[in-house]
């Protein structure tokens, strides 16, 4: 899908130069790589059922302190390529599609920024290159099979079902209105749910936001339960690397009890804190006390020598 097809309000909001990455198997990553080329890479990892549009704030404002600021969409999602195959959409296939990008790019002491479903990519990327880590900034997400469990939310086990999650999200193309705006607390314009809209206009274009509720590990022999059991005891190798943890205070997905959780698994990380009103989305909820907690974070962490400084 090109740019061209963005409406000139998108175009407006978000900015930035597009460009390709193409995987060995063909598929193109669509991803921005704004701010000076030699600055620190900072990595923006976007959920569900968002794209790189979601961090067009940050993107801004740190690209103009010099940082370079790399936002990837995930296969299936935004300007990327959107496979019509259901099998295509694994978490071992997402997270090596992480690998191939930055192993690509020749990406190097990279910040990863994640939320939702691009925590399980970035961390996947991460437990297997620590010593290319600097730092990590996880927002509301969960990577977590078996020391930590807690109810699906109900539209995400809908979602799930067999043939309902087509019709939903496949046909209606209702995952923005019960997914995103259901899941923020505060009204987001015309111009901005057009945007996240935008990239799905037709049915065939919507298949991950269906797949990817069928990717979380619900049970033992779920393919995705080992790679997460990997991701979450691969945790302890990521003890050292400056980490932190922020969250929307009201996320009604994943709620603050979780983000303890991840202090649990990663006792040295800034964190966690706990944005008043926000709920799921940061960056759309409260994106100015997002930065004020980047900032310090970023700052406090700059002099340091990379993933095994304490």
């Amino acid at each position: 899908m090109a740019t061209s097809v963005l409406p000139e309000t998108t175009r407006a909001l978000y900015p930035f130069k597009s460009r390709y990455f193409t995987l060995s198997d063909g598929i193109r990553i669509h991803y921005i790589d704004e701010g000076p080329g030699d600055g620190p890479p900072l990595i923006f990892f976007h959920g569900y059922p968002t794209w790189s549009f979601a961090y067009r704030a940050l993107i801004v404002c740190y690209a103009a302190q010099g940082y370079r600021c790399l936002a990837m969409d995930h296969v299936g999602y935004g300007l990327s390529d959107k496979p019509t195959s259901r099998r295509y959409h694994t978490l071992r296939r997402h997270i090596y599609n992480a690998v191939e990008f930055i192993q690509g790019l020749g990406l190097r002491n990279v910040t990863l920024i994640m939320e939702d479903w691009g925590a399980a990519f970035a961390l996947g990327y991460a437990i297997r290159y620590p010593e290319n880590v600097r730092r990590l900034v996880i927002m509301n997400s969960w990577v977590f099979t078996h020391t930590s469990t807690f109810p699906l939310h109900p539209v995400v086990r809908l979602v799930a079902t067999p043939g309902i999650g087509e019709l939903l999200f496949g046909i209606l193309n209702l995952a923005f209105p019960l997914g995103l705006q259901r899941w923020t607390a505060r009204q987001l314009s015309p111009a901005v749910m057009m945007a996240y809209r935008a990239p799905f206009r037709e049915a065939r274009q919507r298949v991950a936001l269906f797949q990817f509720p069928r990717m979380i590990g619900t049970h033992p022999n779920h393919p995705s339960t080992p790679l997460l059991r990997e991701i979450e005891d691969g945790l302890s190798a990521l003890r050292r690397v400056p980490t932190l943890l922020i969250w929307g205070a009201d996320d009604p997905v994943f709620p603050p009890v979780l983000a303890r959780h991840w202090k649990s698994k990663l006792p040295l990380a800034d964190g966690p804190h706990l944005i008043p009103g926000a709920r799921h989305y940061l960056t759309e909820d409260d994106p100015d006390a997002l930065m004020q907690h980047l900032d310090t974070f970023l700052d406090k962490t700059e002099t340091s020598e990379g993933p095994s400084a304490p």
